[in-house]
């Protein structure tokens, strides 16, 4: 679970950093990429593979869509910060009812293609768990090498640094936004696609977006390790403390946890004083 919100702070932070979004929809996302697996296993008939790569593809357009009719006009407006955050609390409402009117409140089950269990240090961890933790790192790597390596990658990162900057030399800004938004929302899309045959579908997982803010401030707003180590830690905390305290407490821990971190460091666990950007860039 740690890794899943790993993989979604990632997409959020990605939108965040290179689109200059705070993207408070990015929860629905999650949600829709669940039911798309959902939908396409019991009435397309669809392999789970196939499901999951259509649910990554349908989000990313959706995210494409929602760029230029939503975001476009609000980034650089002069109360950019509030007219974001009502542009994405609209969003995340449209999107959370019209999943409430087309699927209702029942929960669904996704039935897993994988069974059994492997043992690994003495510990016995599920197939589908597994599957789950592979795929989510596998995803981030990928991820650090399109922003490392390729053309588009450092391109976005130029623009996350300065668009203005990047635009004098010969970047166009607006299309790195459009790609920063598809591949977020496509990344909480997947991770919705993996996750649904091991906790269900309902029409409530769009809450998990909140979480995955908390996850970017703790480990920092813009920082790439910083959402990953946020992502684990609070999968770790959520798990260990369900087990021995209970699920409410264990929430109420991460909160603390989130307060004693912004009282001795605002920036973060893995953020820099001053610096946004995406990976590769200086104090990331």
């Amino acid at each position: 679970m740690g890794l899943v919100y790993s993989l979604m702070s990632a997409g959020f932070n990605l939108v965040l950093a290179a689109a200059n979004i705070i993207f408070i929809a990015f929860g629905q996302f999650y949600m829709i990429g669940a039911f798309s697996v959902w939908y396409l296993e019991t009435y397309a008939h669809a392999p789970y593979w196939a499901a999951v790569i259509v649910a990554a593809i349908a989000t990313g357009i959706l995210g494409a869509i929602c760029y230029p009719i939503v975001f476009r006009r609000l980034q650089f407006t002069k109360q950019q910060f509030l007219t974001n955050i009502i542009a994405g609390v609209g969003l995340m409402l449209i999107l959370g009812q019209a999943a409430l009117l087309i699927f209702g409140t029942t929960s669904r089950g996704v039935p897993s293609p994988f069974s059994g269990t492997y043992e690994i240090g003495g510990v016995r961890i599920p197939q589908e768990r597994l599957v789950v933790i592979i795929l989510a790192v596998a995803v981030l790597l990928a991820l650090n090498f399109f922003l490392q390596k390729t053309r588009p990658g450092r391109a976005m990162r130029a623009v996350s640094f300065s668009s203005d900057v990047a635009s004098l030399q010969g970047v166009n800004a607006d299309r790195m936004f459009m790609i920063s938004m598809v591949i977020g929302c496509a990344l909480a899309g997947f991770s919705g696609a993996i996750m649904a045959p091991l906790f269900g579908v309902d029409v409530t997982m769009g809450a998990s977006g909140l979480l995955v803010m908390l996850v970017v401030t703790l480990g920092g707003i813009g920082s790439m390790p910083g959402g990953i180590l946020g992502g684990i830690l609070l999968g770790l905390m959520l798990s260990f403390g369900q087990y021995y305290v209970g699920g409410g407490e264990a929430q109420i821990l991460f909160f603390a946890l989130i307060f004693v971190v912004l009282i001795f460091r605002p920036q973060g666990l893995l953020g820099q004083k001053g610096q946004g950007g995406l990976p590769g860039q200086p104090g990331q």
